[in-house]
């Protein structure tokens, strides 16, 4: 094989192997991660349809306000067969009395056959029904207005999962970058009594000591590794994409982890703006408005109504614009008042009754539970707040230990399991930093959810 041909061959493997290569994806920031979880989530879209039912609902119940108009069309043909008849006949005058005198005769009639054809229009106006529309409307607006908070609060827990599983992830990775040094730390002593044992200073148990650590280093890596993988897939998931797509983030450091305000102004935050709680309330209103429409069913209502028809045998004349003639028409005011129906009406005011009460103590325990998440949330944050300060002064104990321990190893005053105990606590005191900065974010972010704020934030 010639010079130009291996060239070649190097040139196509180059660029066989670059094409195999995808593309490392752009890191997503928080918010970019959130605006395409709001785009793709399917429960949202959902949400979205749902109020939009609850929309027609109101539709439905102002229609009850509105005149109803009717019209119908009718044509055909009129057959019918002979037949013999028993009839009261005329057949004189009585001479007395002036009277007609009938006979009863038997007629006899032919078949006959004629079109028929009408047309009629209708009208039936609700004039009054002592607020049983006006509460029904109110009900389905109310109806309406807490399926728009029921999709508000979606809304926020889309927004909240999305902040877990990015938290989660970049959690994954400190994880895994302080599980890295642990084991670049391991692979140095594994060296370091490697050459100490070849030189006569120390002994093979101390090699296989600092084996084993770097073995144990070794499986606390892999292990977070693959929890890295994990927190990408709950990522996509979370996002509403396939868990298998490459997913890559970065972190806005710019926002504080702790947020300035009181347990008390949050907690009166979360009561009003809480979108769960706002359905809650709206549901009972709705329930509200249930139970005054059940009570006015004992009451009348008024209604008017207009009709009028033409019929003919002739469809021109049915049709025709000489409207004053072959018509019929109606126009009339009626009560309707229900006066017994087997209870009905009765049971109905006790089941919407009770719906109301039940609605009612469900808004108030909601509100206790809200103010006890918001005050859980509140004490976690105080917590990770010292976890977080504890650890950082720990982790500057175990650096200076470690030296120490390195520094009496190396005189000759110290073993290499007062060593190898000294990076675990730093690899520790490490990962519990990590891990207490992130969760407190987590914290935060439910405690943002809680008061409605998961969007704008704190």
């Amino acid at each position: 094989m010639n010079k130009f041909t291996s060239l070649i061959l190097l040139i196509l493997l180059g660029l066989g192997s670059a094409f195999a290569q995808e593309p490392a994806p752009e890191p997503l920031t928080l918010q970019q991660c959130i605006a395409i979880a709001l785009e793709n989530n399917s429960t949202l879209r959902v949400a979205h349809k749902s109020m939009e039912i609850a929309g027609t609902n109101v539709t439905t119940a102002t229609a009850a306000w509105l005149p109803q108009i009717n019209s119908s069309f009718n044509t055909g043909r009129y057959i019918q067969g002979a037949r013999v008849d028993i009839a009261d006949v005329p057949t004189g005058i009585d001479p007395v009395t002036g009277r007609t005198i009938y006979t009863q005769q038997e007629i006899y009639q032919e078949q006959t056959e004629r079109n028929n054809h009408s047309a009629r229009i209708s009208l039936n106006q609700n004039i009054f029904d002592f607020g049983q529309t006006l509460y029904s409307i109110k009900s389905a607006k109310a109806n309406k207005q807490a399926s728009a908070q029921t999709m508000e609060n979606t809304r926020q827990m889309v927004i909240y999962n999305v902040k877990d599983a990015y938290y989660n992830l970049l959690k994954a990775i400190k994880l895994e970058q302080v599980y890295q040094e642990a084991v670049r730390l391991a692979e140095e002593e594994v060296q370091r009594a490697q050459t100490m044992m070849e030189i006569g200073i120390s002994s093979q148990s101390e090699v296989f000591q600092a084996r084993v650590t770097l073995g144990s280093s070794r499986s606390t890596l892999i292990n977070q590794q693959n929890t890295v993988d994990a927190a990408r897939a709950d990522l996509n998931n979370a996002l509403g994409r396939n868990p298998d797509i490459p997913v890559s983030v970065r972190e806005d450091e710019s926002q504080p982890i702790f947020p300035a305000i009181t347990f008390a102004d949050a907690a009166n935050e979360a009561i009003k703006n809480n979108a769960a709680l706002k359905a809650y309330e709206y549901q009972s209103r709705a329930s509200l408005f249930n139970l005054k429409m059940a009570q006015m069913r004992y009451a009348p209502s008024i209604g008017g109504s207009i009709s009028y028809g033409r019929s003919n045998e002739d469809l021109s004349r049915v049709f025709s614009s000489n409207l004053d003639q072959d018509f019929s028409a109606t126009l009339g005011v009626g009560i309707d008042l229900n006066i017994f129906n087997g209870l009905s009406d009765k049971a109905g005011v006790q089941r919407a009754k009770l719906n109301y009460q039940i609605d009612e103590e469900n808004l108030a325990e909601q509100k206790r539970l809200l103010t006890a998440q918001v005050k859980q949330y509140f004490l976690q944050l105080e917590a990770y707040k010292d976890f977080i300060e504890i650890n950082q002064q720990n982790i500057e104990a175990a650096r200076e230990n470690l030296r120490l321990q390195q520094e009496k190893r190396r005189v000759g005053s110290g073993t290499e399991l007062e060593v190898t105990q000294a990076q675990v606590e730093l690899t520790r005191a490490q990962a519990n930093l990590v891990n207490a900065e992130y969760e407190a974010k987590i914290a935060r972010a439910r405690l943002e959810t809680a008061m409605g704020a998961a969007e704008a934030g704190l």
